[in-house]
């Protein structure tokens, strides 16, 4: 195409750049919460910590309902009018009044029925409304361009929150913990909206704006997967309480926690990527969808391969008694490279406007992790815990890829085949030569670097990343 770069192109590059800024804020902050995750899992032992892992749970599920998708559609709506910001913003300050009037009677019912402190749980669920907040308020900067700011927002965050629980003012106790994570965001929660007011101001287009009814009419479908989301991914936290007690949640949460703590980098790569990906629907091209795909997949693969080689390792360091969770966190490893595709396919069907499919694919994963979940926990334990996660996650997979290519055909298996064969060499020189944690990082992430240096000198497009 003479004249200059093709749309596609420039779609894909501008993808590109979106998430890696995004990328570069989750790196340092998925440091940082590998060390708050360390401090509490070595200070609290595994049954504390497995009750504060509950704890976050049910804060997470109560102070959910203050979003009701609205969060999930900001960037599209934002995109296609600037006018939508005050709107958007005016319903999420209803719904969080109505939040904070329900919980009261909410509150005391879970804390009845999962023996957890009443003090703890709201402390946990000031925690969640504040951070859903600050993430709204990031996701609108971003749509406006400020994709900076976005990442000073989530690095300020996490770094008083990481203070907060090394320097432990309140103790390292259930209510302590909870204290430092509920006072932890509300320096950030200020900043969030200083820049918002700084940002926003005079940033109105002719593009109409959505009306409240409209805006609820798109995002209500993503409420329900939001609480079907949260809901997925503790169905066997729940169980493993219900028939094996605070040991085996204590050990799963372990495990789950180090898989969560990779799981920011596709969500920060989808999310950067997801303005560009949004203008590419509209257009009805593919390219920005590939370029996201395709880089989630060749950063999840090494990660999925290097936690399986290293599992025993990985969980030494969170302290005494949790590398019995290590069977676990194997079986985890296939799990987070599929969290890692899925979470980009998500956002293909985001940017569609096609968010009515999404609820119903997550209550398709939702049934799979109970039934399997009822199944093979009574009698495995940990290992069928960790086999009925990566189970429905293989299941949401192989729909989302189904029903991502009505509105993008990507290419899955091309990115899959050659970052699969870019890990081989780590596999192999891991597997036969054991080292040490450190050392097994940093040779691991050579070989892959080298490896995918070369098989990315035959073009991006060859290696899945139009």
């Amino acid at each position: 195409m003479s004249g200059g770069e093709p749309p596609a192109n420039s779609s894909a590059r501008d993808a590109s750049v979106g998430g890696a800024i995004r990328l570069s804020a989750e790196i340092v902050i998925r440091v940082s919460s590998i060390v708050a995750t360390l401090w509490l899992t070595r200070s609290m032992g595994v049954a504390t910590f497995g009750a504060f892992v509950l704890a976050l749970s049910i804060g997470l599920m109560i102070a959910e309902l203050a979003d009701l998708g609205v969060n999930s559609v900001v960037v599209p709506l934002i995109v296609r009018s600037r006018k939508n910001v005050r709107t958007l913003f005016l319903m999420k300050a209803g719904l969080s009044v109505g939040v904070l009037a329900l919980g009261v009677a909410l509150i005391p019912t879970a804390a009845r029925l999962s023996s957890a402190a009443p003090l703890v749980l709201s402390l946990c669920t000031l925690h969640f409304l504040a951070a859903s907040w600050i993430e709204m308020t990031g996701t609108a900067l971003r749509a406006l361009g400020r994709r900076l700011d976005e990442a000073v927002l989530l690095l300020v965050f996490r770094f008083f929150l990481v203070g907060f629980i090394i320097v432990a003012p309140f103790g390292l106790t259930l209510e302590g913990a909870a204290l430092s994570y509920a006072l932890a965001v509300v320096p950030t929660l200020l900043l969030s909206g200083l820049l918002l007011l700084l940002r926003a101001r005079g940033s109105h287009d002719d593009a109409p704006g959505a009306s409240p009814r409209a805006i609820l009419r798109q995002a209500a479908p993503m409420g329900v997967n939001s609480y079907l989301a949260i809901l997925s991914t503790r169905v066997e936290l729940f169980l493993l309480q219900a028939f094996h007690g605070a040991q085996l949640v204590g050990l799963f949460g372990g495990a789950t926690r180090i898989v969560e703590s990779l799981l920011t980098l596709p969500s920060a790569i989808a999310a950067g990527a997801l303005p560009s990906v949004t203008r590419d629907v509209l257009k009805g091209t593919h390219g920005a969808a590939q370029r996201m795909f395709g880089l989630v997949v060749w950063i999840g693969m090494p990660c999925a391969v290097g936690l399986a080689l290293c599992a025993e390792d990985v969980l030494r360091i969170l302290g005494p008694g949790f590398v019995e969770g290590a069977i676990a966190l194997r079986i985890l490893s296939v799990a987070l490279f599929l969290c890692f595709a899925n979470a980009s396919l998500f956002h293909v069907l985001i940017a569609a406007g096609d968010t009515a499919m999404i609820p119903r694919l997550t209550a398709m994963r939702v049934g799979v992790a109970a039934v399997l979940g009822a199944g093979l926990i009574p009698f495995l334990g940990l290992p069928g815990a960790s086999w009925s996660f990566t189970a429905a996650e293989a299941a949401l997979f192989a729909a989302l890829v189904r029903r991502g290519r009505t509105h993008a055909p990507l290419d899955v298996a091309r990115p899959l085949a050659f970052a699969l064969l870019a890990c081989a060499p780590m596999a192999l020189v891991l597997v036969f030569w054991p080292f040490s944690l450190v050392a097994s990082i940093l040779i691991g992430a050579t070989l892959f670097s080298v490896s995918a240096a070369l098989i990315l000198r035959r073009g991006t497009e060859a290696a899945g990343l139009a």
